[in-house]
């Protein structure tokens, strides 16, 4: 047997897996909250430690990572301070004096992203303005997924999917893409190519040093990429019209496509424009910045404050114990559910806007609210944002295929929160254009990036896509095929999908 690592740096978590080659089959995994970027050596020896026993030595390690995401090295590699977050919200003033001066319109059709506060060019122009002792004094970015590679290698390198997401990085062509970041935009910020990471080549990797407490020395590690792209390449989303649904703190709905849309067209979305982590096809990428993090909200509210004071570590465990009562219940597949969302019916909904809505119709004042009167019943209250969530999605999915010029041919779902909740991996379903393949593994991206670093190293000449549940939605159906008559209904879930809309475009 064959295997790869897989390490996936998230926004809430850190994940590592020992993946089988042949199969795709997760022979190990370990996981822990996501540290302070000066911690993150010793939390992945131990989570190495962890799997590492449950099969044969790796013969490759694939790392994958949310994307804008980094910290500020010193020369001797150290981190200059903590992680600076795609969601740190501090450098909005910097990105529309970027767009301002190098044109809005000219950087989206160069490097297909929207000039945003949370892309790593907007933030390194604050770092010069705010912490000038920092990058621009003799420092060096490392993404997170480029800080493993770090730690790991001695090498400072990334990929092309987390290059492209620094707004620094131009698209290239599908199939012949940019060597590194683009010295012009470096230099918008008083930067060059000593500040930031080498972009690997697709199928490119670096070696393991030597005295690594877990790894032998000469294995090949690839940044595999940005979490998202991963997941959707580990899911077996592949080839043009195939889309990947990637569910988490965030959610993102990636679509391959044959060929380049209008950029102006996408920009006015407020999607991107990406390559996939072979470097061989476009893809569109749509996010929203809270799904899972949206009904973590929302739970929180529907509960409602303690009986205690908030020191109180008894009366904080009671309300993280009804919390977890109330997802839980909510999580159930039963009649109710599926009457909530039939024909004639007016289902509860909440708009899952945490931190504004990036797309479509972008607007950054959108906020987290109910559309209508909540429910007295706590668990109808709670399935309003799993089904706010799922319209979203289908928002983004539709507003794809126009882009596209053709609607999707196959949609795989990927992602914990939906393993781990039946009624909103049920909601989705039913809401989908075309049947969903949920895959069955809940740390997708890192076996994903197992999987594409076992192919890059020519362990596997096309490397297999991971298994998909074969469970029904509803535990009523005896068939796991079988088609669920909520989803065989169009009008009902286009009527649920442009009241969606309408409340979400409309007034608060």
């Amino acid at each position: 047997m064959l295997t790869a690592l897989g390490i996936d740096v998230g926004t809430t978590n850190t994940k590592v897996v020992l993946v089988d080659v042949g199969t795709g089959r997760a022979l190990a995994v370990a996981s822990a909250p996501t540290p302070p970027a000066a911690l993150l050596g010793p939390v992945l020896d131990d989570l190495l430690a962890r799997v590492l026993p449950a099969g044969p030595a790796p013969a490759a390690v694939g790392i994958a990572s949310m994307a804008e995401t980094g910290v500020v090295l010193g020369p001797d590699d150290e981190p200059r301070g903590d992680w600076l977050r795609w969601d740190g919200h501090r450098a909005g003033a910097q990105a529309d004096r970027l767009a301002a001066t190098l044109g809005r319109a000219e950087l989206f059709a160069a490097t297909g992203v929207r000039a945003s506060a949370k892309v790593p060019l907007a933030t390194w122009a604050w770092l010069r303005e705010h912490r000038p002792d920092a990058l621009h004094a003799g420092g060096r970015w490392a993404g997170a997924a480029d800080l493993v590679a770090l730690r790991l290698t001695g090498a400072l390198v990334t990929d092309h999917t987390l290059a492209g997401r620094t707004m620094a990085y131009r698209l290239g062509r599908p199939g012949a893409l940019p060597a590194g970041l683009d010295p012009e935009l470096l230099a918008a910020v008083a930067l060059t190519s000593a500040h930031v990471p080498r972009v690997l080549a697709p199928g490119e990797s670096v070696p393991t040093r030597a005295g690594l407490p877990h790894l032998a020395a000469g294995l090949p590690v690839t940044v595999a990429g940005h979490d998202h792209a991963v997941g959707a390449f580990a899911a077996g989303v592949r080839a043009p019209g195939q889309v990947a649904d990637s569910v988490g703190t965030a959610e993102v709905v990636c679509t391959v496509l044959a060929a380049d849309p209008a950029p102006a067209q996408v920009a006015a979305a407020g999607m991107s424009l990406v390559r996939t982590v072979r470097g061989d096809l476009a893809a569109l990428v749509a996010g929203s910045s809270s799904a899972g993090g949206a009904v973590t909200a929302w739970l929180e509210r529907v509960v409602g404050p303690g009986d205690g004071p908030a020191s109180d570590e008894r009366a904080s465990d009671e309300r993280a114990r009804r919390v977890a009562d109330l997802l839980r219940r909510a999580s159930v597949v039963d009649d109710e559910l599926v009457r909530a969302v039939g024909p004639g019916a007016e289902p509860f909904v909440v708009l899952p806007y945490v931190h504004g809505r990036q797309t479509p119709h972008p607007d950054p004042s959108a906020t987290l609210r109910p559309v209508g009167a909540v429910p007295a019943d706590p668990v109808a209250a709670v399935r309003g944002v799993l089904l706010g969530a799922v319209l979203h999605a289908r928002w983004m999915l539709e507003e794809q295929s126009r882009l596209a010029g053709r609607p999707p041919v196959a949609l795989r779902a990927l992602g914990g929160p939906l393993i781990a909740n039946p009624a909103w991996a049920a909601l989705k379903r039913w809401c989908s254009p075309v049947p969903v393949d949920l895959v069955a593994e809940g740390q997708a991206v890192a076996a994903g990036a197992a999987l594409l670093a076992a192919e890059r190293a020519g362990l596997v000449e096309d490397a297999p896509e991971l298994a998909t549940s074969e469970g029904p939605t509803d535990p009523r159906q005896t068939d796991p095929r079988q088609t669920d008559p909520v989803r065989l209904d169009p009008e009902t879930v286009r009527r649920l999908l442009e009241r969606f809309v309408a409340a979400a475009t409309g007034p608060a």
